[in-house]
């Protein structure tokens, strides 16, 4: 079984996050997901892709768990089954499911 792993760039998701949102704080985001909106309330009402959000976290905790493989701390066969369980999570986050 060979997993590649690729690195993203480096800069933080919060950032990633804040640019794709279209938002100019992570207080923006705090406050919104405080008065009840989830990060897909946040990306409709900034006329942005729903989609975009999804895949960014589903990049940033894949590389996560990229790292967990490459250290040693999870097997093959656990990073392939954490694997195919994110896309079902994040979406649960993304929509505050």
């Amino acid at each position: 079984m060979e997993i590649h792993i690729r690195r993203r760039d480096p800069k933080p998701i919060k950032e990633d996050l804040l640019h794709v949102l279209k938002l100019s704080s992570e207080e923006d985001i705090y406050q919104a997901q405080y008065n009840g909106f989830s990060l897909a309330d946040i990306a409709k009402a900034n006329q942005v892709d729903v989609q975009k959000v999804i895949e960014l976290q589903l990049a940033e905790l894949t590389e996560q768990l990229q790292l967990r493989l490459f250290n040693g701390s999870i097997t093959p066969e656990q990073y392939l089954a954490q694997r195919a369980e994110l896309p079902e999570i994040i979406s649960k986050s993304v929509y505050a499911m």
